[in-house]
């Protein structure tokens, strides 16, 4: 497997930063936007033609939450030759998808805090699970510090303005897809991931986050370098705030806290494979087995975990199982010591290929 590109944003004006990314990644991107067109259609019925008109009032909410990011998916667009709502459809591709009643089980996420942690870092890590076809159309983006925005590194869909990652300022960010039975008009959540990504104080993260109208059911698992951590499950309806009890977290694809005011359609839906009740309850065993023992090492070798395969933490491909449009796989390993600040990452599925490392500078 080859290495994901890194891509270096560093201009003050958002158009200018969204341009250069455009055109760095501008092949990339039109390769997404082919896979998800067929994504859509598979899945919605509809065309992207007659999916564009429908995120207007997306935008709109978008544009209220952060004209910045609007204005950088502007130039994005320049820069990768394709019109506005094309790179938005990128950016809103979970609430084109999910909220029409698609399900796939995607991403395990958990966070080591001191005390948990042989070394008393704070590490973030994850398995992001997806269409296998969007494995080879990732990015690394390095934006630079703006003012008094932090510095990030963001591992992330081409064309996409955030999704997983880290900030100079010690604050991570790992993400699940949950489902509601609840939809509603509202912010795409790679928006609030961006928003979270740039904050410079946990606080105002999850500032960022509960003030925002929920455009797509997600659970945000924030911590930060000096052993402090949050996870947010978030709905139309209602956020759930979870503190760790101890010194480890673990989330996948279904609510942990009871849902108040809507269902957790994961529950209730017909699903031949939910692998988040078994994937969840094997990180928490061997986060707990490892307590005060947990490193890098250990932690990646949960993630390489194959009990219950192909349903496994290391997610592989299960056409024989469920339908192809629902399948996933691990598409990138992730693992960020957030105290000194460098990450681990692996492309694909953990088990097969070579790790890779980024130090935070």
């Amino acid at each position: 497997m080859g290495s994901i590109p890194v891509i270096e944003l560093d201009q003050l004006d958002s158009n200018k930063r969204g341009q250069t990314y455009g055109e760095a990644a501008g092949n990339t991107i039109k390769n997404l936007l082919e896979i998800y067109k067929e994504l859509f259609f598979k899945n919605t019925g509809l065309t992207l033609n007659k999916i564009l008109p429908m995120l207007d009032p997306y935008i709109v909410k978008a544009k209220t939450f952060a004209p910045d990011l609007i204005d950088e998916i502007q130039g994005i667009a320049t820069g990768a030759n394709l019109s506005f709502k094309e790179i938005f459809a990128i950016n809103a591709r979970s609430e084109i998808l999910f909220d029409l009643n698609i399900f796939t089980d995607e991403c395990s996420t958990l966070v080591a805090l001191p005390g948990a942690t042989k070394n008393n870092s704070t590490i973030l890590a994850q398995n992001w699970d997806w269409n296998r076809e969007i494995e080879s159309c990732q990015v690394i983006l390095k934006i630079a510090q703006r003012e008094n925005i932090p510095s990030i590194v963001t591992f992330t869909e081409a064309g996409q303005l955030a999704k997983i990652g880290m900030n100079s300022a010690g604050i991570g960010l790992v993400v699940n897809t949950l489902s509601a039975d609840r939809a509603m008009v509202g912010i795409p959540w790679i928006f609030i991931s961006r928003r979270i990504l740039e904050s410079s104080r946990l606080t105002q993260a999850m500032g960022s986050l509960l003030d925002s109208p929920k455009g797509h059911s997600m659970n945000f698992l924030i911590a930060h370098e000096d052993g402090e951590a949050v996870d947010i499950e978030t709905s139309c309806i209602e956020n759930n705030i979870i503190f760790p009890q101890k010194n480890t977290l673990a989330h996948t694809n279904h609510y942990i806290q009871p849902c108040i005011g809507f269902k957790d359609t994961r529950k209730g839906h017909h699903n031949p494979a939910p692998s988040t009740y078994c994937r969840l309850n094997r990180i928490t065993k061997l986060l707990t087995q490892m307590d005060g023992k947990l490193e890098i090492k250990s932690i990646q070798n949960i993630l390489k975990d194959h009990f219950d395969h192909p349903f496994s933490v290391c997610l592989h491909d299960s056409d024989e199982f469920i339908p192809i449009t629902q399948a996933s796989k691990t598409c990138l390993s992730i693992v960020m010591d957030l105290s000194q600040k460098i990450i681990f990452y692996t492309k694909g599925n953990p088990c097969q290929n070579h790790v890779e490392s980024f130090e935070f500078i």
